[in-house]
């Protein structure tokens, strides 16, 4: 295990430099202080941030073309508020959902777009046309059969008006009453209660009289908003997402919205929502990881000006990696905005291998008679002594981080160029500025640690290697057994905080086909080729619907015109009857229907709905609310249905609005395909069931499905290559410095070892590996090497120089570099494991896991490399 000749040519250049920096501390101390202020202020003006997750991926490969294009041809589609309005029954969900639309367009502010799909007078005229020809006959009997009542109610449509229905249908009722009877006695007994307790009723007439006919879409509204968005702030939607929320508050706080649910979500609030999250993470984990880490320093170190010179050095790399990566990459993305909690993690291994060395000579060195070396001449010694492996480890922490450059994982090759770079300004200020800092303060050694525990850890390995070497390989065995139960989960929204509302609102929307937002979008040349490619689409595994601007025109029209042509002389005279004004004190109507149900109390229904009236104190509010709570939605059915009936020829595609056609059908004449899935697709596995045959039917589709499968290849393809890149990078950079093939092989074992135990540990957490955390194993490789580095050099170090009867296991293990390896550990993995209190479980995982990952690469470097180097050594002997 001999060195290399590049160790010696960097120990001879590292004794120049810190020569040349401990003769001048002050100034060079100086000097560091000023860069890191002007780098900090260009940071905060020119480091931008990309909230894109779409844009983590190379704009090169196809998925990404093919949805840029989609979004050429239909760019108000993607970024969009969704606002799920429900309600007590249709007439409300439709009252709640225009109110709603009328107080956001008053903030064209920051919003500059508002619709209601479900509003347009089109499917008012057209609604009865979408019903399959059986449900439109049934329906049309049942109304036929109840025109006189219809059309008492069509002339007073309010509790008066009521009260005459129910005389005249309760009056020839005799036996074998029909079901919709009894079922509106007991929906109005129900209303009817809840005003006698102070609550506001509703009967729903549409969802009654109307069915699954005009009650087609059931009590529930969307509001589609398009807001105004700024891409190079945290705050990306978040004022458009505020003004949509003050205004479901006004909603709520009016007639028309009690009693109605609006709950905000789509792409714009679930970004916002990862933005929050994600931003919230990153700054406490960023204070929790600088906090956390001067505390393991000071229990490690035991010295004050040692720990202050130490994070000062920390700093001041942090504002210098600041402005190296606005200057560079020139932005942040979700995963690089926790560059500050790495660069604490892994900037502190420097000052903490250099400050415990630093102790080490001050107290092994006598030269100035006093039992300890000057505070410079040590601050060189241990530059000198430990800065070989320190290059070395921060080349291999580099090249962990770069490993994702070559990729086209975009997001993680950002973050990796700004933490490479930062490795790189870690080891700088630590051989530059921590050096001097030690010149100027002089700490002392320390508090001195007892060397009883540590002769015992050392006897213990030196005695135990061969089983210590048998117990690992078994769990080396047993970790691997769990390999193939790893797996990859690339939807984003498992990542989010699962609590927040745009999350479990986009979930509720998810387990309904109908709603489903995961749905696969295709572009075809007009509508004959659109509608020719749906009839395909609609045979594949896992198919729901399949829509065009097609499905919008109703089918069997001319069956189902003569049937509404039927129904409308019956009907027609009745509905357009002129309605007599409501009279000013309902009083009298309360009087006059508990008059009729006195008089007509056979059915239980009635009995029900007579007692919940006698309850009501006769009083003219009261009155009045149960007279909004039983006839409130009284016009809009009778609206509607006579607007129904006025169809006399086919829907055209001429007749659709052009807000919903501009949905369909690009400004080009090309035309959108939207394939739904049949159930719940929300697991990454059952997106790419889904997708794969629509791919191989369709290779342009685009869509949330087509997205997440083919983010989760490029992913594992860009894994593959890091692995490759950082292993192969690594190998090379320690073929070139070491000198010795045993050395290499001893690096590199621990690191093997480790990442099989971090792959396990994943499984056993049931923690997939996501598009933020699939950094871990690359990381392992750059990260985890600076532990064997330190051991594998240090105990060449000792054979160089050892002492016959000296035992080897043991001289190495009572050293400064073992205290030192574990030291870092520590401080990195606390680091790291701050992240896990962030709500993003992307970067919860991701900390999680870096923190386990180091924490296997220490007990391999601290437990199993010695064992191995020890048994290598006797051996060699």
């Amino acid at each position: 295990m001999k060195a290399g000749r590049l160790q010696t040519i960097c120990r001879h250049v590292l004794e120049r430099w810190v020569t040349l920096v401990c003769r001048w501390p002050a100034a060079t101390v100086l000097l560091s202080l000023l860069v890191a202020g002007v780098a900090g202020w260009y940071a905060s003006t020119h480091l931008g941030i990309n909230t894109s997750t779409t844009d983590m991926i190379s704009p090169d490969v196809p998925f990404r073309q093919h949805t840029e294009t989609y979004r050429k041809a239909f760019p108000f589609i993607d970024d969009q508020i969704v606002v799920v309005v429900d309600a007590g029954g249709p007439e409300r969900a439709d009252a709640a959902a225009l109110r709603l639309a009328e107080l956001l367009r008053q903030r064209t502010d920051v919003l500059h777009g508002v619709e209601v799909p479900s509003a347009d007078p089109y499917f008012d005229r057209y609604g009865l046309l979408f019903l399959k020809p059986e449900a439109l006959q049934d329906l049309a009997t049942r109304l036929a059969g109840a025109q006189a009542a219809l059309g008492l109610l069509s002339t007073d449509p309010s509790l008066g008006g009521l009260a005459d229905m129910l005389d005249l249908v309760l009056g020839r009722v005799e036996e074998g009453a029909p079901a919709e009877l009894r079922r509106l006695l007991d929906a109005m007994a129900s209303a009817t209660e809840q005003v006698a307790e102070g609550r506001p009723g509703h009967l729903s007439w549409t969802g009654l009289v109307a069915g699954d006919g005009m009650g087609r879409l059931g009590n529930r509204r969307f509001v589609l908003v398009r807001p105004v968005v700024d891409n190079a702030t945290l705050a990306r939607g978040r004022p458009a997402l505020d003004a949509v929320r003050a205004a479901i508050a006004d909603l709520q706080r009016e007639e028309s919205g009690q009693g109605v649910t609006a709950r905000v979500t789509g792409t714009v609030a679930l970004r916002q929502t990862e933005l929050d999250t994600v931003a919230a993470g990153a700054t406490i984990a960023s204070v929790l990881s600088f906090l956390l880490v001067s505390l393991v320093l000071i229990v490690g170190i035991r010295s004050v000006r040692m720990i202050g010179a130490i994070l000062l050095t920390l700093v001041v790399g942090l504002l210098w990696t600041s402005g190296i990566a606005a200057l560079t990459v020139g932005q942040l993305n979700l995963i690089s905005v926790t560059f500050a909690v790495m660069f604490f993690g892994l900037g502190d291994d420097f000052g903490g291998h250099l400050g415990l060395r630093y102790q080490e000579e001050l107290v092994a060195g006598g030269s100035d008679g006093s039992g300890g070396t000057p505070a410079r001449l040590a601050a060189e010694r241990a530059t000198v002594a430990v800065g070989p492996a320190l290059t070395l480890s921060a080349l291999c922490a580099a090249i962990g981080f770069v490993s994702f450059v070559p990729t086209d994982y975009r997001g993680l090759a950002e973050f990796g160029i700004i933490s490479g770079l930062g490795m790189g300004v870690a080891l700088f200020t630590s051989v530059t500025v921590l050096p001097a800092l030690l010149t100027l303060l002089s700490p002392g050694p320390g508090t001195r640690a007892e060397v009883r525990e540590n002769f015992a850890f050392a006897g213990w390995i030196d005695r135990n290697s061969r089983g210590i070497l048998a117990v690992g390989g078994l769990a080396f065995l047993a970790a691997a057994a769990l390999l193939p139960h790893a797996r990859l989960d690339a939807n984003p929204l498992n990542l989010q905080d699962e609590t927040a509302e745009a999350v479990r609102t986009y979930r509720d929307l998810a387990n309904s086909p109908d709603t489903s937002p995961y749905g696969v979008n295709i572009l075809a040349d007009d509508l004959d080729s659109a509608n020719a490619a749906a009839e395909r689409l609609r045979g594949l595994p896992g198919v729901g619907q399949v829509r065009t601007a097609s499905s919008y025109i109703p089918s069997q029209q001319d069956e189902k015109l003569a049937t509404i042509g039927d129904l409308a002389l019956i009907l027609a005279p009745s509905l357009s009857a002129p309605r007599i004004p409501p009279p000013g004190d309902p009083v009298e109507a309360l009087e006059r229907l508990r008059a009729s149900l006195s008089q007509h109390g056979d059915l239980p229904e009635t009995r029900r709905f007579a007692e919940a009236v006698a309850r009501l104190p006769v009083e003219t509010e009261v009155a009045a609310a149960l007279d909004r709570a039983l006839t409130g939605s009284l016009p809009a059915l009778l609206d509607r249905l006579a607007q129904g009936l006025e169809a006399e020829r086919p829907a055209t595609l001429e007749d659709l609005p052009p807000s919903l056609l501009r949905r369909w059908i690009a400004d080009d004449g090309r035309a959108r395909i939207e394939v739904l899935p049949d159930r719940d697709i929300s697991d990454s596995r059952a997106m790419a069931a889904f997708a794969d045959p629509i791919l191989a039917a369709e290779p342009t589709a685009v869509g949330a499905p087509v997205t997440v499968t083919e983010a989760s290849r490029i992913i594992l393809a860009s894994f593959g290559q890091a692995v490759a890149v950082s292993l192969g990078a690594i190998v090379l950079l320690l073929i070139a410095v070491q000198g010795s093939a045993t050395g290499i092989a001893l690096i590199l074992a621990p690191l093997i070892v480790a990442s099989i135990y971090t792959l396990a540990a994943s499984v056993l957490l049931g923690m997939p590996f996501n598009f933020a955390n699939i950094i871990v194993i690359p990381l392992l490789f750059g990260l985890g090497v600076s532990s064997s580095i330190h051991m594998v050099m240090r105990g060449q170090d000792l054979l160089g120089a050892r002492t016959p009867g000296r035992r080897f296991g043991v001289d190495l293990l009572v050293t400064s570099t073992p205290r030192a390896v574990l030291l870092t550990a520590l401080t990195t993995s606390t680091a790291f494991a701050t992240l896990a209190v962030s709500n993003h479980h992307g970067l919860s995982s991701m900390g999680i896991l870096l923190a386990i990952a180091i924490l296997a690469t220490v007990v391999c470097a601290l437990v199993l490399l010695p064992a191995l180097m020890i048994q290598l050594e006797r051996m060699r002997r």
